[in-house]
């Protein structure tokens, strides 16, 4: 019989924390093979110190490892396939994930890996294993004497058809330092945003059934490494881990939420839980008044929103369908009910002016002022994906004449090195259509520590002396006030001083 080894490489710089979640691809990958009674165990890289000893160990007599690549986890996927052939020059290296899904030629190419995965992977790694003959397998890439060979893609899989997560097969240490637990109950979105993974990849929504979704979270509430400490299950008061419904959009269909959370009420499922939506949906037919009490009764404590931008200009052509009103009524309704809203911002795309980058300020400095319970993300910079709107204006559009565009890496060798020691996704200071790319760079700091109190601000778990931190968050709060953003020189200062977030 068959062993496979699904493998989430560490990341490129480490950071402080990971417990907020798991890679819930690759444990429904895992899961998949296990109910088709495959081999198979997962090897968490970010969340498990040992996992190249571990790694060394398992691949021996392993005959498939698939690795789950993003972008920023190409330098440790890339020495990790080298230390699987090296220990096992006859285990099969099969790369999936976002990346290897945006480069699928470039990827496969690569000497260490023997196939690409792209796209939805259970079907694919089930056929793979089972012996399928390659020219038959939809959704891989491989190559073949100097040529690249990429099959159609497979079709996206229906949610409500495949079995509930496996628990069993996280190892045991990452489920007890869980924060956040993971139910997902669709995948995909049905809205258009030119940024968007999903828009990209065509990942339309499927959901499972509202009855698969009240099972998982009676499958969670008889887990003990669920229970917070102290508690015997998450369900029984006290402090609950928290439940997140890692879906892109759990109310696209209001029918089928209302069913679950009448449902989490009725069957006494009552738990802290949190996910995301659009501003948009909290409205009359939607999430209305009444709906949103039940939200609330049913342990709902946090929804996350993409507002994205405060310009009415940004939001139309990044095809958000959202207006900055809908973002402050959102988050009205949300405090009105002990709701804590949550909003993640971008800044920085081409063509942006900085006077629509202040408008999304102006729109951060709204929502912070209804209360101190609102949460924002960003306004982080604006990062390309291959395939989207956006992406070929960044390389060749609005720029000066003479200028050249943003150059993308040729190979997975130069992805590897272009992101080594970056946090993010790309350095933006190389971003050829930012005027100021250090402005862009800054603004998410200023709102961070310039926004909020100084209270929340000391509170951030960003680690450095606490004296120095002062002083920092003193100087966002003038520029916040002032709305000062210009020669951000305390900020360059202050990313000296700081190794971890």
């Amino acid at each position: 019989m068959s062993k496979v080894l699904l493998i989430n490489p560490a990341f490129n710089i480490n950071k402080e924390n990971y417990d907020s979640s798991i890679s819930v691809g690759l444990l429904s990958i895992a899961t998949y093979l296990d109910f088709y009674n495959i081999k198979v165990e997962i090897i968490d890289g970010v969340r498990q110190k040992n996992y190249l000893d571990l790694v060394k160990e398992k691949v021996k007599d392993c005959d498939y490892v698939g690795i789950s690549v993003m972008t920023t986890q190409i330098p440790e996927a890339l020495e990790l396939s080298r230390l699987v052939k090296e220990n096992n020059s006859d285990c099969q290296v099969i790369w999936g994930g976002p990346h290897p899904s945006f480069f699928i030629k470039q990827t496969a190419s690569h000497f260490l890996i023997d196939m690409v995965c792209y796209g939805e992977g259970e079907l694919t790694m089930l056929d793979i294993v089972n012996g399928k003959s390659l020219n038959d397998i939809k959704g891989i890439a491989y190559q073949s004497g100097d040529e690249v060979i990429i099959n159609q893609p497979r079709e996206l899989h229906d949610p409500a058809q495949m079995p509930l997560f496996n628990w069993e097969l996280v190892p045991k240490e990452i489920l007890e330092n869980l924060h956040l637990i993971p139910s997902l109950t669709s995948r995909g979105c049905p809205h258009r945003c030119t940024f968007c993974i999903n828009a990209i990849l065509k990942n339309h929504w499927r959901t499972r059934t509202a009855e698969q979704v009240l099972e998982d979270i009676r499958i969670i509430k008889n887990k003990e490494y669920f229970s917070a400490k102290g508690e015997t299950s998450p369900f029984q008061g006290g402090k609950a881990k928290k439940l997140r419904f890692w879906d892109e959009n759990f109310f696209v269909d209001i029918k089928r939420a209302k069913q679950i959370i009448n449902g989490m009420i009725e069957e006494d499922l009552i738990t802290p839980w949190e996910t995301t939506v659009r501003a948009n949906y909290l409205r009359e037919g939607m999430i209305d008044e009444e709906f949103i009490k039940k939200l609330k009764e049913s342990g709902c404590y946090l929804l996350s929103f993409g507002a994205e931008s405060g310009c009415p200009r940004i939001l139309k052509k990044i095809k958000k369908d959202i207006m900055p009103e809908d973002v402050i009524n959102s988050a009205k309704m949300c405090l009105k009910y002990g709701i804590i809203p949550q909003y993640s911002f971008m800044a920085g795309l081409p063509g942006e002016t900085r006077s629509e980058v202040m408008e999304t300020l102006e729109l951060i400095d709204e929502l912070v002022k209804l209360g101190d319970q609102i949460q924002i993300l960003g306004p982080q910079a604006f990062r390309p994906y291959p395939g989207s709107e956006l992406y070929k204006e960044c390389l060749t559009a609005g720029l000066p004449r003479g200028k050249a565009g943003w150059q993308e890496p040729g190979s997975l060798d130069q992805w590897g090195e272009t992101v080594k020691d970056e946090l993010n996704y790309l350095d933006v200071s190389k971003f050829p259509w930012l005027d100021n790319p250090g402005f862009i760079e800054s603004l998410e700091a200023y709102v961070r520590f310039g926004a909020h109190s100084i209270k929340s601000a000391m509170g951030s778990t960003i680690k450095v002396n606490k004296l120095l931190k002062l002083f920092f968050v003193l100087l966002c709060q003038l520029r916040w006030k002032l709305k000062f953003f210009r020669l951000p020189w305390d900020y360059k200062l202050a990313k000296r001083f700081v190794t971890k977030t």
